[in-house]
């Protein structure tokens, strides 16, 4: 008898941890504006790395001005985000994933060598010219690599599909 009740004990025990888990794991998706912001945020950083590696300080603090409520837009979306879905540990998370996007960047930049630098004028000249309420759509379609993995929201509920780690 008390193999059974140790089985029946175990099998509850998982149970309930699935169900205390479930909600946590659901919201981790990414919903539609969410997936926008990481890619402002992505597109900023990408920006940041060229400003500080290309000596297009200037650019970049004109990109920085022109977009100054979409990327705090962005900002608190992404950090929203990271509290849905990562709660008393979203500020250490926020910050590791700024931290290791910048360095993937960076890391391009060193591989790219001159080549990097020649294709940041023209990303800057399209950001620059690109209306504010299309900056997400604009970072979108350049495919900027993010550190992000998380499953795409569904409109009906449970997660779809994996979210690429890099995208290019």
């Amino acid at each position: 008898m008390s193999k059974i009740r140790q089985k029946i004990r175990t099998v509850v025990a998982a149970i309930a941890g699935v169900a205390i888990a479930g909600p946590a794991l659901a919201n981790a998706c990414l919903r539609p504006e969410e997936r926008g912001a990481l890619d402002v945020r992505a597109l900023q950083t990408y920006l940041m790395v060229s400003a500080l590696n290309c000596q297009k300080g200037e650019s970049y603090n004109q990109f920085i001005r022109r977009f100054g409520n979409e990327l705090s837009a962005a900002n608190r979306t992404t950090n929203a985000y990271f509290t849905r879905a990562y709660g008393g540990q979203a500020r250490t998370r926020f910050d590791s994933n700024n931290t290791n996007m910048a360095n993937e960047h960076s890391e391009d930049a060193i591989r790219a060598g001159s080549f990097f630098c020649r294709d940041a004028e023209p990303l800057f000249q399209g950001a620059l010219a690109t209306p504010g309420p299309q900056l997400a759509q604009f970072a979108a379609m350049r495919n900027i690599p993010q550190s992000v993995t998380a499953p795409e929201c569904p409109a009906g509920g449970a997660p779809a599909r994996q979210a690429s780690a890099r995208r290019r």
